[in-house]
C-alpha cells in the first residue's frame, strides 16, 4: 500500500496575485507524501460571476477581462499543454451568458457559469505547479466521481454515492481538483453553498483515506471570537469534530458548516493554517476527534438581532403535536427559529427581530396566544464542553443576561446589543483568549 495523501486547500482569499502562486507551490513542495489540491476560484472572480448572472449588462466584457485576468497569473497557458482547454472554459462562459441574457431562469446555465471559475483557477494552478517542476494536472471534481446530495445546488457532498464512482486512477501525480462543484442527483453539474470547497477537499480526503486536510487560509487558525468583533485573540490550538461542526455554522465563518462531516469517521485531522507559514511549523488550529470531556469553554458566537417571543397553546391537542405543528408552520413560511424551550401549555422561542410580526400571524392561524414579545437582543452562545454547565452559569459574572439554553456542549443567553462587545471582551480576558503583547 502506498503513502497516505494530504490534501490541501486553497481558497480564493489566499489566491489573490502572482506572489500567493509562488507561495502555494512553496507549501506543496515542504510537504513529505503524495499531494491532492483543491481550489476555489481565484480572488473576487465567483462575486463577479453571480453579479454576471443578475445583470447581464455587467457581462458584456467579463469573459475578455476573466481571460486577461487569469493570464497575468499563468502567463501562456492559452499556448500550453492545458489551452484548449482554457479556451473551452471561456466558450462555456459565452454560451452560458448567451442562454442567461435568452432566459433568466435558465438555472443550467447559471451553474455552468459559476462553475467556471474553479475550473480556470484549477488550471491556472496545474500551469504554475508545471512550471515549478510538480507533475499537477487540473482535474474536474465530476470527473472523479463527486456526487452531490441536491440539484442545482446542495448543502453536501453524497459520500456514499461519490464513494461508488470515485475514479482513483485519475489522481497521479499531483491532481488540482476543482471544488465546490459535482454531479448532481440528476447527473447534471451542481454546486454546493458558498464556501463549499473546504468541503470538497474533506470529502476528497475521506475518499483517498487521506491522513491529514490541510485549509491554507489568510487568517492563523481558527479564533475563539470572530475577528470582526475587533477583539485580539490567540487562535484556538485544538478543536474536537462536534464543537468544530457546531462553530461554523454559528460564527465562524472560516469554515463551511459541512467540512468536518466527511473526517470524522477515520479521525482524518483537519488543519487550518496561514499560506505565509512553513509547513515545518505547527498547525494554528487542527480539528480532530474529541480528546477531553470537560475542557470547558472553547469559543464564543454571537447572532445578533433577534427577540424572544412567550407563547401560550390553545386546550387541544398534546404539547408534542402543538409545538411541532408550530414549528413546521414557521418553517414553511421560512422564518427561522434559532431556539426553542417548550413546558406544559406553551413554548418560548427565539427568532429573527426582523420576522416576529411574520411569527406572530403564524401562531394566530394556530390559534396560538402571544404573552411576551421581549427586546431586540443579541444572543451569544457558549461553545464548550462541561460535565456541569449550570456550575459554570452560575459563576457567569456579565450583567442582564438571560440564559436561553444549555447542555454539556452548548450554553445560550441573550444579551441587550449595546452590551455584546463588553460581553465578548470580558469573556476572552477572563479566559485568556487574549493575543499576547
Amino acid at each position: 500500500m502506498g503513502e497516505a495523501w494530504t490534501v490541501h486547500k486553497f481558497g480564493g482569499s489566499v489566491l489573490r496575485g502572482a506572489p500567493d502562486l509562488d507561495r502555494l507551490a512553496d507549501r506543496i513542495a515542504e510537504d513529505d507524501g503524495p499531494a491532492a489540491v483543491v481550489v476555489s476560484a481565484l480572488w473576487g472572480t465567483t462575486d463577479r460571476l453571480l453579479r454576471a448572472v443578475d445583470d447581464p449588462r455587467y457581462a458584456e466584457r467579463l469573459v475578455s477581462d476573466l481571460r486577461s485576468h487569469h493570464l497575468m497569473f499563468a502567463p501562456r497557458l492559452d499556448r500550453g499543454r492545458d489551452g484548449s482547454r482554457f479556451e473551452r472554459v471561456l466558450i462555456t462562459m459565452e454560451e452560458a451568458l448567451r442562454r442567461r441574457r435568452a432566459d433568466p431562469t435558465d438555472d443550467d446555465a447559471r451553474i455552468q457559469l459559476l462553475a467556471s471559475g474553479e475550473r480556470l483557477s484549477a488550471l491556472v494552478i496545474a500551469h504554475h505547479l508545471r512550471r515549478c517542476g510538480f507533475p499537477a494536472h487540473a482535474v474536474g471534481a465530476e470527473d472523479i466521481g463527486m456526487m452531490l446530495s441536491g440539484t442545482l445546488e446542495a448543502d453536501a457532498v453524497d459520500l456514499e454515492q461519490s464513494a461508488q464512482k470515485f475514479d482513483r486512477s485519475i489522481l497521479h501525480g499531483i491532481p488540482v481538483i476543482t471544488g465546490w462543484l459535482g454531479s448532481g442527483r440528476d447527473g447534471a453539474l451542481a454546486l454546493l453553498g458558498r464556501g463549499g470547497s473546504d468541503h470538497t477537499a474533506t470529502a476528497v480526503a475521506h475518499l483517498l483515506g487521506a491522513r491529514r486536510v490541510i485549509l491554507w487560509k489568510d487568517v492563523r487558525g481558527i479564533h475563539p471570537v470572530n475577528p470582526r468583533w475587533g477583539i485580539d485573540t490567540e487562535p484556538i490550538a485544538y478543536v474536537p469534530y462536534e464543537l468544530a461542526r457546531m462553530a461554523a455554522g454559528l460564527d465562524a465563518t472560516v469554515l463551511h458548516p459541512a467540512t468536518v462531516g466527511p473526517c470524522i469517521a477515520d479521525g482524518i485531522p483537519i488543519e487550518v493554517r496561514h499560506l505565509s507559514e512553513p509547513l515545518s511549523n505547527p498547525a494554528a488550529t487542527t480539528i480532530g476527534p474529541d480528546l477531553i470531556t470537560d475542557s470547558g469553554l472553547l469559543a464564543a458566537a454571537c447572532t445578533m438581532d433577534v427577540c424572544a417571543i412567550e407563547v401560550t397553546f390553545p386546550p387541544v391537542g398534546t404539547p408534542g403535536t402543538q409545538q411541532a405543528a408550530l414549528l413546521t408552520q414557521l418553517a414553511n413560511h421560512g422564518l427561522s427559529v434559532h431556539a426553542s424551550l417548550s413546558w406544559v401549555d406553551g413554548i418560548r422561542l427565539i427568532v429573527d427581530a426582523s420576522g416576529v410580526k411574520a411569527v406572530e400571524a403564524s401562531l394566530r392561524v394556530l390559534g396560538m396566544e402571544v404573552n411576551r414579545v421581549g427586546e431586540a437582543s443579541a444572543m451569544i452562545t457558549f461553545i464548550g464542553s462541561w460535565k456541569d454547565p449550570e456550575a459554570w452559569l452560575h459563576d457567569l459574572s456579565m450583567d442582564d443576561v438571560d440564559v436561553v439554553d444549555h447542555d454539556t456542549r452548548r450554553i445560550r443567553v441573550l444579551v441587550p446589543r449595546d452590551h455584546v462587545k463588553l460581553a465578548l471582551e470580558q469573556t476572552a480576558r477572563t479566559s485568556s483568549w487574549l493575543a499576547k503583547a
